[in-house]
């Protein structure tokens, strides 16, 4: 008999209606010789209107009494869930978080999950019930045994992490979509369903704001190797499989917590060309590596920094054995890239660096801690490592370093994320992964600002103070890119660095970095908000040269200016100007011929 999890979110059970028909659902699950452990949600839009109550009595609500309201509204939905299987003749029990022995940090309204005690459940099971969970909520390790709430996605991240401390078969999320999509089919209505997808490929396209499932739910089932089946609770159709790489027998003591880097990877073959100066114009980017693509050289890094006047740079890594047919390229196509066709106009400067290797760190867990790329920057700077270039996704982070340093910064990167083997060294070896398209999906996310910094020292450790700086001010920083361009000011050689940061967390940012500015020897802070992010995700664009070209070109027979571009092995991301950011989506989701004639229909 195979235990399975099931979630079913708040517009599943949000009539009586509703939930007879998932308690209905859950009876033929049972009925196929399963044991089942059921995690909901509250009742549609019950969280909006207790977040209402709160508002009309306090403007600041304290968190401590808020998740004691919140953590209400599950606690209906799993009493008449488990009402709707009694009487269909299915012994049932309802649990609470605390209950059921869901044990959090003590940090309100954004806990997360330590341990889950499972012997209750275990019990339950075995006397044939069917269990009723309270998503989103857990209680503290504290003696005051504090009621907590999970935060944003929690009821997944419930879901999951019982399917991890049951070692269930498998964690069905019931949504009120019919699967994961190729993109948002409110925006591109061709979007179609994916009949499977990659933990890694999820965990990107989570972060990068699918909504279907919540990053932290995806790092659960790839840390404990959980296979997920994200399917309608409204249709029989058989959903997409989120499929997790091997397990690892990871503890599960501090089950969110345990460790936010999972390795410390490196690369030697590798080789750094940079154009200088290219014309700030939609079109630059497609042209560079559409001419390298055709000479099938494969690109690793790519980034482009924010623009200097109506100039911009790019830099890429390759490997050394293709480092000459690159570099012959840059240099043949440097001369058309002016800004206009007279002969006097500014040439674009190529530079090689042909002694550099690539470190990075990889971990799910770094999703919403925004120190851990600090603590990497300023455990390069403190063993004497500069930085010449980074890029960065949302589960790892990536630095060019001169290849001389490599050996010292694997071990300092090693001692100080406490990483003795790496338990991801290489991406899983699945038929999956072997054969994935080279681009699965496409998101957009409109929820983020672009972030400055200009003429910072270029001298070990000042990123690692910036991005640390920050961190202690809770400020999540997603993509981040280091200027190629060294620029001489008063006798100190300076880079630009950018990011992008929640629009949210804007204010914050820039008082935070005016205030060390003048101390630090900062030039300019700049913010814009006027900035959209499109990103293509996909495992297979490892093995398939020209993914990255064809993105770019399809941007600029759009007339779409790329304003930034930072790239992972699976993910590459383009920030524009955020009234082109629909416009962008729906181009590259076009360009990867991603749509169909089927149209998927989303509930009101």
């Amino acid at each position: 008999m195979a235990l399975i999890v099931q979630k079913f979110g708040g517009t599943s059970v949000g009539s009586a209606d509703r939930i007879q028909a998932v308690a209905r659902r859950i009876c033929k699950t049972i009925q196929q010789r399963n044991s089942v452990v059921v995690v909901v949600s509250a009742m549609g839009k019950t969280t909006d209107m207790l977040v209402g109550l709160a508002n009309q009595i306090s403007s600041a609500p304290c968190r401590r009494e808020m998740d004691m309201l919140l953590s209400t509204g599950e606690q209906v939905s799993i009493a008449l869930l488990s009402m709707a299987l009694q009487e269909l003749g299915q012994p049932a029990i309802s649990l609470t978080g605390a209950q059921v022995g869901i044990v959090t940090e003590q940090d309100h309204s954004r806990a997360r999950i330590l341990d889950i005690k499972t012997d209750r459940l275990r019990r339950h099971l075995k006397e044939g019930k069917a269990i009723v969970v309270a998503g989103f909520q857990g209680i503290s390790k504290s003696q005051d045994l504090e009621i907590t709430t999970l935060g944003r996605g929690g009821s997944d991240t419930s879901a999951v992490a019982l399917a991890a401390a049951l070692k269930a078969k498998r964690c069905e999320i019931y949504t009120d979509v019919p699967g994961i999509l190729t993109t948002d089919p409110r925006l591109v209505p061709e979007a179609q369903l994916m009949p499977e997808i990659t933990c890694e490929e999820m965990l990107e396209l989570a972060s990068l704001g699918a909504k279907v499932l919540h990053p932290r739910a995806v790092e659960i089932a790839r840390n404990y190797g959980i296979p997920l089946v994200v399917l309608s609770s409204w249709s029989n159709e058989p959903g997409t499989r989120v499929i997790p790489p091997p397990k690892h027998g990871r503890s599960l003591s501090n089950l969110e917590i345990n460790k936010a880097v999972d390795g410390v990877e490196f690369d030697k073959d590798q080789a750094k060309i940079a154009l200088l100066q290219v014309p700030d114009r939609p079109g630059i980017a497609a042209k560079l590596f559409g001419e390298i693509a055709s000479h099938s050289v494969d690109v690793d890094l790519i980034i482009q920094s924010i623009h200097e006047g109506n100039t911009n740079d790019i830099a890429f890594t390759t490997t050394k054995n293709a480092l000459k047919p690159a570099e012959a390229v840059a240099e043949a196509i440097a001369p058309i890239l002016r800004f206009d066709n007279s002969p006097t106009s500014t040439e674009a400067e190529v530079t090689v660096d042909r002694n550099i290797a690539k470190v990075a760190i990889v971990g799910a867990g770094m999703i919403g801690r925004p120190g851990i790329a600090a603590k990497m920057f300023s455990t390069l700077a403190d063993a004497g490592v500069n930085i010449n270039m980074i890029s960065t996704s949302e589960v790892q982070v990536s630095c060019t370093i001169d290849e001389a340093d490599c050996e010292k910064a694997i071990a300092a990167l090693c001692d100080v994320f406490e990483i003795r083997t790496s338990s991801f060294d290489t991406p899983p070896k699945t038929p999956t992964a072997r054969n994935a398209p080279p681009v699965r999906g496409v998101a957009l996310d409109r929820s983020q600002a672009r972030l400055g910094i200009r003429h910072i020292p270029d001298r070990p450790g000042m990123a690692a103070k910036i991005f640390d700086l920050l961190a202690q001010h809770r400020i999540s920083v997603d993509t981040i890119v280091q200027s190629q361009r060294c620029q001489i000011i008063e006798g100190i050689a300076n880079r630009d660095i950018a990011c992008t940061i929640a629009r949210t967390d804007v204010e914050e940012a820039e008082k935070t970095l005016a205030s060390v500015a003048s101390d630090w020897g900062l030039g300019e802070i700049e913010i814009d908000t006027s900035v959209a992010k499109v990103s293509i995700v996909g495992a297979g664009m490892i093995a398939h040269p020209g993914v990255a070209a064809k993105m770019f070109a399809a941007l600029a027979q759009a007339e779409i200016n790329i304003q930034m571009i930072a790239t992972s092995e699976i993910k590459v991301s383009c920030v524009v100007a955020e009234s082109d950011g629909v416009k962008a989506l729906q181009t590259v989701h076009s360009a990867f011929a991603l749509g169909g004639e089927e149209r998927i229909e989303m509930p009101a």
